[in-house]
């Protein structure tokens, strides 16, 4: 009998991954097509040209943006567009805020966010009443492609479930065994708890895909298996499967992630639970979608080209470069400040000078992924002796990050495990276990997981560091502290 073949689909903003893997992490096919809008109809395009050959049988799911809602009728087709991650609903946001709920104070503020789902949800609400009316479920893109797979377009949407990393800033609460919807939040809002789906683990069963989106892009037989959000997905294929692993994934932002076993509340740390065991304290802040407006509209250059000047700088001669504040040290986005030690030099041509911005902002980055590193190493009472990396989507200098992460691993004084991109890997990593591919979550991570490298600290090159790193942190702390007075 044949081993049976894993199918990870990662929804993004930007385009659809979908990556055929044997049991022995082996990619035997894999499809990337761009996403050309944010509509349910151009997910499903886009899903169509990505996707390879797929097997006759095997074990499938998605991972997706956090974050977004889509609201549909009963058959699962739109009724708004999606209300995606970046969307914002500023005032009904500050009116939640200062709603008087009990036993909301983890992640509050998450779900509170004016780009969390709920706000755009009440906007939605008070603009459009009638149409309103024709919402029968919110889900997650994850969850909504899940069940647009699992359905056929004449047949009602019924029993539908979703993951708990999904579900987390819809209002959910991860910290019971099974996680649940805060009942109170609902009832105050006056909002139907019925338009949201029950909260699964991540890996559990939804059933066979033979709906006609399964048919054409070639899923329909493939054993669809409840999600996650990428986020989630990326911790996974970073190696974040067990207590005291610190990883970041760098992208459109730097999400930083800690795997512990018990929740410890922290006001720069929201909370996920972890997909497999234990929990996720976390954040995460721009910086790849920084770094390429950086280039295009300060420098005028491509990201390439950008990159390449920054490398050209000497350790410790970039621009000091102090990034606002967001979910760091503290979550609050109205904290937006920032600070550019400029220094003018008229030796220096135009081409090194954009090279030291570029270097300052590298270095503004890596320094304020640190703060999360010393923050959890304190709050924790532990030691990080390494950090897992993936730099997914960034752009390249031929593929060589090495530079880059030979500055963070300096700059934070150990290792970093550099990882290969793999967010499709991390979303079936879940029913991997549960169906008994893999006897345990190190099984699982040994045989579906790549390391690409393991780059060293340059002791040469932390020392020109040493006391702007200390300063750095003690400016987010002094921030913090007067913040807080106010």
């Amino acid at each position: 009998m044949e081993s049976p073949q894993l199918v990870g689909v990662h929804l993004g903003t930007a385009s659809v991954h979908v990556d055929v893997y044997s049991t022995d992490g082996e990619r035997l096919a894999g499809g990337e097509a761009p996403v050309a809008e944010q509509t349910t109809l151009a997910w499903e395009r886009a899903l169509h040209e990505a996707a390879p050959a797929l097997p006759q049988t095997g074990i499938g799911s998605v991972a997706s943006t956090s974050g977004t809602a889509v609201l549909v009728d009963k058959y699962g087709e739109p009724v708004f567009p999606p209300q995606m991650y970046f969307d914002s609903a500023p005032e009904q946001a500050s009116k939640l805020r200062d709603l008087d709920l009990s036993g909301l104070s983890i992640n509050q503020n998450i779900a509170f966010s004016p780009t969390s789902p709920l706000p755009k949800i009440l906007k939605l609400r008070e603009e459009h009443p009638e149409k309103f009316q024709r919402v029968e479920w919110i889900l997650s893109p994850t969850t909504w492609l899940l069940y647009r797979l699992r359905f056929d377009a004449s047949t009602p949407w019924h029993d539908i479930e979703t993951d708990w990393t999904n579900a987390l800033k819809f209002g959910a609460d991860v910290t019971t065994p099974l996680p649940t919807w805060f009942e109170s939040l609902f009832e105050t809002l006056d909002l139907p708890r019925s338009l949201f789906p029950a909260i699964r683990p991540p890996g559990s069963f939804i059933g066979v895909a033979d709906g006609q989106l399964a048919e054409r892009t070639g899923f329909d037989g493939i054993k669809l298996f409840q999600g996650l959000t990428d986020g989630n997905a990326s911790v996974l294929a970073n190696g974040g499967v067990k207590p005291g692993e610190f990883s970041i994934t760098f992208g459109a932002s730097s999400v930083v992630k800690y795997v512990s076993e018990t929740v410890s509340p922290h006001p720069a740390l929201y909370y996920h639970r972890h997909p497999i065991d234990g929990y996720l304290p976390g954040a995460s802040f721009d910086t790849g979608n920084l770094l390429r407006w950086f280039f295009d509209r300060i420098l005028n250059c491509t990201p390439e080209r950008g990159l390449e000047l920054a490398r050209q700088v000497p350790s410790g001669e970039g621009y000091e470069m102090f990034l606002k504040g967001n979910r760091s040290p503290f979550f609050d986005a109205d904290v937006a400040g920032s600070l550019l030690g400029l220094n003018y030099d008229n030796s220096l041509s135009t081409e090194e000078v954009h090279g030291r911005l570029a270097r300052g902002l590298i270095t503004g980055i890596i320094l304020t992924e640190w703060t999360y590193i010393s923050l959890v190493e304190e709050h924790f009472d532990t030691d990080i002796d390494r950090v897992l990396v993936i730099n997914d989507g960034t752009p390249t200098l031929d593929g060589n990050y090495d530079w880059w992460n030979t500055l963070r691993a300096s700059i934070w004084d150990r290792p970093v495990v550099e990882m290969e991109p793999r967010t499709t890997a991390g979303a079936v990593m879940a029913p991997a276990l549960i169906t008994s591919i893999y006897s345990d979550v190190e099984t699982a991570a040994e045989n579906l997981l790549r390391e690409r490298d393991v780059i060293e600290p340059d002791p040469s090159i932390g020392a020109d560091f040493d006391t702007q790193k200390e300063a750095y942190f003690d400016r987010w702390r002094d921030i913090a502290e007067f913040y807080q007075r106010e």
